[in-house]
């Protein structure tokens, strides 16, 4: 695998294919952890009286959890949608919701089986902090176990990342189950270890390159904005910047994604073939 063809293609593919956007989009929020789930004190008032949230507070939480279901569904189904796309090397929205929705129950699956392992990985290694702050082992103790702890989960959460990428392509262009595909991702990641790391330094270098002509991009808002800001006052300067950057972000957002989707896929694909 020629790493750097893989970035070139995976950056043509993230130019030309616009329509793709709306799926890298959520494929990028997909990094932005949504969990504010809901205040923690939720209205416990001191005196005897109960506590009620105002209307209007209540209307935001609904809309926000609203967000949060819909942006993970399309996370799922942009996922798929996103590798067909780049093995077929062209596709329609619509075939894309299509493609995606066939594979939402996988992709799912998948997901959840991932995230349960590194949750349950992630306590298992931090047990010495756990115990330490329960005060059953001494500071130097905890300190003697917390130095191989981090030894074993640097490597191991980066090998699981590697595995879930590669078992996520495997299921979807192979159409195997979760459990299936998680087994030949392991098996493909042997001798190709190397080559994960290859494509982890790939998707960050392309990021950060989208990330800066972003920035650029937004120069000439931030100029409209400072402009407004001295002639007009705050509000028109943060409604005009808003309005300005927002098309921006977003697209920075869905190239992200769509370059991410197709390093990974691009990658595997040339190994699998090679």
């Amino acid at each position: 695998m020629e790493v750097l063809q893989v970035i070139k293609d995976s950056a043509r593919l993230a130019w030309n294919r616009k329509a793709w956007w709306i799926f890298g989009l959520f494929v990028a929020a997909a990094g932005s952890g949504g969990g504010g789930a809901g205040g923690s004190g939720s209205g416990a008032g001191s005196g005897g009286g109960e506590a009620h949230l105002p209307a209007w507070l209540i209307g935001v939480m609904i809309a926000a959890a609203a967000v949060a279901i819909g942006t993970m569904l399309m996370n799922i189904i942009s996922e798929g949608a996103l590798i067909e796309g780049v093995s077929r090397g062209d596709m329609t929205v619509r075939e894309g919701m299509r493609l995606g929705w066939a594979h939402f129950g996988v992709v799912l699956r998948l997901k959840l089986l991932v995230f349960g392992a590194a949750l349950f990985s992630v306590a298992l290694l931090a047990a010495p902090a756990w115990l330490l702050a329960l005060g059953s082992i001494p500071k130097l103790a905890a300190a003697l176990l917390a130095v191989p702890a981090v030894l074993v989960a640097v490597p191991w959460l980066i090998t699981l990342y590697l595995a879930y990428a590669f078992a996520l392509r495997i299921a979807v262009l192979e159409n195997r189950q979760a459990i299936d595909a998680i087994r030949k991702a392991r098996l493909f990641l042997h001798g190709r270890i190397l080559t994960g790391l290859k494509l982890i330094v790939a998707m960050a270098v392309g990021q950060a390159g989208v990330t800066l002509v972003g920035l650029l991009a937004l120069l000439p808002v931030g100029g409209i904005a400072a402009a407004l800001y001295f002639t007009a006052g705050a509000a028109p300067a943060a409604v005009a910047g808003g309005v300005l950057a927002l098309p921006i972000a977003l697209g920075i957002a869905g190239t992200v994604g769509t370059y991410r989707s197709s390093v990974w896929t691009l990658g595997y694909l040339a190994e699998a073939r090679g």
